[in-house]
């Protein structure tokens, strides 16, 4: 199972259905400072072998820029916690070792 850092623009709905799921989240603000710029998660994320979680877009720009252990991402602000869970159980079954330097778009895993 994948380990997640959230950024700040993922609702925390989303972060608790996770953890009820198995999964281990934290958050970046929490993990990092509040005020962490994405570069800086991103990095520490990448040391620290955790994947990403964002609703950013920014991510996926630095995500091409810089090495780091995956991003995943999801767009649609309305995307209900339930729904971003599956598609998270769904990549995490489908890269069963890694996301090192992939971006994986959640809306095509729904």
């Amino acid at each position: 199972m994948f380990e997640f850092v959230a950024d700040e623009h993922v609702p925390v709905a989303v972060i608790e259905a996770l953890r009820s799921n198995g999964y281990d989240v934290c958050r970046a603000q929490e993990e990092y400072g509040k005020g962490t710029n994405d570069t800086e998660v991103l990095e520490a994320c990448a040391d620290e072998d955790l994947v990403v979680l964002t609703n950013d877009n920014d991510f996926a720009r630095l995500a091409e820029e810089l090495e780091h252990s995956g991003v995943m991402i999801y767009n649609d602000q309305e995307l209900p916690p339930r729904e971003v869970v599956r598609a998270v159980v769904r990549v995490d079954n489908a890269y069963l070792d890694s996301l090192e330097n992939q971006t994986v778009w959640l809306e095509g895993w729904l």
